[in-house]
């Protein structure tokens, strides 16, 4: 956006930006001297400008199809309605080695105490490919835990995230804003290989 912001600004053109994220990103803070408005998505952003009159705090727009379903109606949709509570995981749509490990051992002590809970987990494009090493180190094997659901990604988050009980996932702004907005328990993982560690001011 930073061409289309700075021409507006020398044309005259009121222009104003969203910032998602904690701490505003580069493109953000080059152009706070140029937008007449910021937009943030948390209260504690304000101290991160150069001119806090510009901030107004609005939070994160979340997509309308989050709240079509009920929790019920988004699990039985599922076919997940039996009573056991649902974890959903995810770490990006790449995926993240380390927490893909972490989510093996997981399953595989979810499948050993009778699996209690049904658990949708996105490994993502890259981690996919590597997932089945890890169910494999640790003996789980899925064909035989219809409960237990790996994934490459997710493409109904809307539903998924509108039937959880738990989340585990990384601290992008938006999965906050959907967390937040749904009331949904999380235990959020900041990922470390971000910009200005980010993701742990957001969480």
């Amino acid at each position: 956006s930073y061409p289309m912001i700075q021409a507006a600004s020398r044309l005259g053109i009121p222009a104003a930006i969203h910032e998602s994220n904690a701490i505003p990103g580069l493109t953000t803070r080059l152009l706070e001297r140029h937008a007449d408005l910021i937009m943030v998505g948390f209260e504690e952003c304000r101290k991160n400008y150069k001119r806090p009159d510009k901030v107004l705090v609005t939070g994160t727009p979340v997509r309308g199809d989050f709240f079509q379903l009920t929790k019920k109606e988004a699990k039985g949709k599922l076919g997940m309605d039996d009573g056991r509570p649902l974890i959903v995981s995810f770490f990006g749509s790449l995926g993240a080695s380390e927490m893909n490990r972490e989510m093996a051992q997981f399953l595989a002590l979810e499948a050993r105490n009778g699996l209690p809970f049904h658990h949708v987990h996105s490994a993502g494009a890259i981690g996919c490919q590597r997932m089945g090493e890890y169910l494999q180190d640790a003996k789980v094997d899925l064909s035989r835990t219809p409960e237990l659901e790996v994934r490459e990604y997710i493409r109904d988050m809307n539903v998924l995230m509108r039937g959880a009980d738990l989340v585990i996932c990384r601290a992008g702004a938006s999965t906050i804003s959907e967390l937040t907005a749904l009331g949904v328990p999380a235990i959020i993982v900041p990922s470390p290989n971000v910009t200005n560690n980010h993701q742990e001011s957001n969480a």
